[in-house]
């Protein structure tokens, strides 16, 4: 193992480690040697060991297995959520619905709607006055029953209050575009701003996400022109999807 002044010993084992992963020594699936092994391997104790490979697991390199030992993960994404692919078409039902089946992958959501008042935040979003009457949809969707995404909606009343959409999964329509296109109101165009972050205890045990896999943080908001009639906060985990977007570019005139 190389030395570098002032460097850790464990450092320069996860340096070692994360570096044979990264270039292709190590493959997603390849089992990492035992403690006793690397500790042979390196010429260090078990304590360096323990913390080099903690080092890597809370990058999201490795996972381990009870049992059976620690093993590289797999890297890149495995499914893709495409704007375009969503939008590209006027939607008729669940874009989410349809860009899942399309994979061939079976697609169900759970949810639960509620009355509620616009917090300033969502308020801010919505052009709404604090306190405003919202409906408020909380939504864990699956695929072969694998979680991929929960999903947070506001839509104010005032739009939907008394009429056969008011439930956003109650009736006989489902999604935005649909159901605002049944009340006459045409969605003209969606915003999406994306963070990367860690992800809430609540969110790792919802989707199933293991140690040092950060969440990709998704607030989209369905407008009319320029009047917002819903917005949501949406996760995913960031070792299972991509978010590639599609943008057109005007031609010259």
């Amino acid at each position: 193992m190389a030395s570098y002044q002032g460097r850790p010993a464990y450092v320069q084992v996860a340096d070692d480690i994360r570096q044979q992963i990264t270039d292709g020594t190590l493959q997603a699936g390849d089992r990492i040697p035992s403690e006793a092994e690397l500790m042979e391997d390196y010429g260090v104790s078990r304590i360096v060991i323990r913390n080099a490979m903690e080092v890597v697991q809370n990058e999201g390199l490795v996972i381990k297995q009870q049992g059976r030992g620690t093993f590289v993960r797999e890297q890149r994404p495995l499914r893709r959520r495409v704007l375009g692919d969503l939008y590209g078409k006027r939607p008729t039902g669940s874009p989410m619905k349809r860009a899942t089946e399309s994979e061939g992958r079976r697609s169900e959501w759970e949810y639960q709607s509620r009355r509620t008042m616009a917090t300033k935040a969502i308020a801010d979003r919505l052009a709404l006055e604090p306190g405003a009457p919202v409906t408020r949809t909380t939504y864990r969707f699956f695929a072969d029953d694998e979680p991929i995404m929960l999903s947070t909606s506001h839509e104010p009343l005032e739009i939907t209050e008394g009429t056969p959409v008011e439930q956003p999964e109650g009736g006989t329509i489902t999604g935005v575009v649909p159901r605002m296109d049944s009340l006459g109101l045409h969605i003209t165009h969606v915003t999406e701003d994306v963070n990367a972050r860690a992800p809430r205890p609540y969110e790792s045990e919802a989707l199933q996400i293991g140690p040092g896999v950060p969440v990709m943080a998704i607030t989209r908001t369905y407008y009319v022109n320029d009047r917002p009639v819903e917005t949501a906060d949406i996760i995913v985990a960031a070792d299972r999807y991509t978010l590639t977007y599609h943008v057109p570019v005007p031609p010259l005139s």
